[in-house]
């Protein structure tokens, strides 16, 4: 190997020598690849030669790999990472790629599992884990590494715990109250929070974006989209406010980069059955209220 790429969140620090500094990907397999549909701007591959620049590219705080997380799979996961932090912003459009809202995000691959999710975020310190592929052992046929590379795992979840990040960021730390979250995180109640709008604009233009996920046209009916997950599900967790904006953060996401003629299967896959997902024609009327939230988040970024 020419290089190792080491964890940059915590304590350990990257290395400085002329080999530490110098990317070749001599002796890898280009993965990565695989997860995008659409050009790729060849300015931006050069940007990413090194991989380890996507960290200083999209203003984050580091990465972390688990034990069993290889030099070959680090240098997959953040070439396809560089790449889908490159679509997200296409979307986001935060100034200078700052994705990582001024090096408040940490990105953790296969180390900091949490039993029964493929991925997930960490609200008191702003990481988000996406597990690592899965072994060969727990399929009943032989699969190639890439095959389990693209297709298991935390890949294709990271606009779903990006939405997560966003809600929990800006509610903590740009239009704060005693509610930690925009969303109102884990509360599953569908009642407008009444903020007002003058003071707490992003909060307001949140309720707006719920309000159209629970109510219908007339706002005194539940939607069809909320009856038809209650009749999937009893369960609180599918329809928790901070659940149900992350699932429209992620469909919102793939129906922005669908425009543009791209999908990236590394930013964003259906990981739960489409009932608790939006129509396309429900989707229709949300989007409109994200693009007005977004507005709001770049004056900030």
């Amino acid at each position: 190997m020419d290089i190792k790429i080491t964890d940059t969140l915590g304590e350990e620090k990257r290395g400085t020598s002329k080999i530490e500094a110098w990317w070749g990907g001599k002796g890898f397999t280009a993965i990565y690849k695989q997860f995008r549909k659409g050009a790729i701007p060849a300015v931006f591959l050069k940007q990413i030669e090194d991989v380890r620049n996507v960290e200083k590219l999209f203003k984050l705080r580091g990465f972390q790999f688990g034990n069993w997380v290889n030099n070959e799979d680090r240098f997959n996961y953040l070439a396809a990472f560089g790449i889908c932090l490159f679509d997200l912003n296409k979307v986001l459009k935060f100034k200078g790629n700052n994705l990582g809202l001024d090096k408040t995000l940490g990105i953790a691959f296969g180390a900091r599992g949490q039993r029964g999710a493929v991925a997930h975020y960490e609200p008191p310190h702003h990481i988000i884990n996406m597990t690592r592929y899965y072994d060969a052992d727990r399929f009943d046929a032989p699969v190639s590494k890439a095959v389990r590379f693209v297709h298991s795992g935390g890949v294709g979840s990271f606009a779903h715990e990006y939405g997560h990040f966003l809600d929990f960021f800006f509610g903590s730390r740009v239009e704060t109250t005693t509610i930690y979250s925009l969303s109102d995180g884990s509360s599953t109640s569908p009642t407008r929070i009444k903020y007002d709008k003058k003071k707490f604009p992003i909060r307001y233009a949140m309720e707006d974006l719920l309000e159209v996920a629970y109510w219908d046209a007339s706002k005194k009916k539940p939607s069809t989209f909320l009856k038809r997950i209650k009749d999937y599900s009893n369960k609180p967790y599918f329809v928790q406010r901070a659940e149900i904006f992350a699932r429209l953060f992620e469909q919102y996401i793939a129906y922005k980069l669908k425009q543009n003629g791209i999908a990236n299967s590394f930013l964003t896959s259906t990981k739960y059955t489409r009932v608790v997902y939006m129509t396309p024609t429900e989707l229709k009327r949300v989007v409109p209220y994200f693009d007005r939230l977004l507005v709001l988040m770049r004056t900030a970024f």
